[in-house]
């Protein structure tokens, strides 16, 4: 479990830039650490009794396993697949569509797009994708995660006003297996 913030009233849209950056900066870490004995490592959040956060302090957990559950398996496999048959990523692509054709784009910035995904199955569903190729969270840039940090205030921002409350939601961060090599 990681906390964002010593307040148990501060979500993330709620928090300056800084200190966002600082939650960003953990995630990696974790990453990197968990990662040098984990096949998988997830990131996520669920935020709000909604979403199943029995604990109100706005908060994160990592979990890890020499596993990979079954979405990651088969995104592992169709990204691979498509990468070899198109000679670059799926998400660089459908990234540089979706911001090419404008018809989903909820929130963008130099670094980082995030899209109603045309896929998308739940209510004020998105995705939030990097404008380059990387392959796990600890690849990010400083500026790339000062980037992260402001699209995450932006975006999670929105979704507080929408019913001007704290919106309760899962997030997640869906980066390659550890030993998946630099196929994408």
């Amino acid at each position: 479990v990681i906390c964002f913030s010593p307040r148990h009233d501060l979500t993330l849209p709620l928090m300056a830039l800084p200190d966002i950056r600082r939650v960003i900066d953990v995630w990696a870490e974790q990453v990197t650490e968990l990662g040098t004995r984990y096949r998988w490592v997830q990131v996520f959040e669920n935020k709000g009794e909604a979403m199943g956060a029995s604990n109100p302090h706005p908060h994160g957990q990592i979990w890890a396993g020499d596993w990979l559950p079954n979405e990651i398996t088969a995104e592992d496999r169709q990204q691979r697949a498509y990468t070899a048959e198109h000679g670059s990523p799926l998400l660089v692509n459908y990234a540089a569509l979706e911001s090419e054709r404008r018809e989903r784009v909820v929130v963008e910035n130099e670094h980082w797009l995030a899209v109603v995904p045309y896929w998308a199955v739940w209510p004020f569903e998105t995705l939030l994708m990097p404008r380059r190729h990387l392959l796990r969270l600890p690849d990010l840039t400083s500026t790339e995660r000062d980037a992260l940090a402001d699209i995450l205030k932006r975006l999670l921002t929105k979704y507080d006003n929408v019913f001007e409350i704290s919106f309760p939601y899962s997030m997640g961060w869906h980066g390659a297996p550890n030993d998946a090599g630099d196929y994408g």
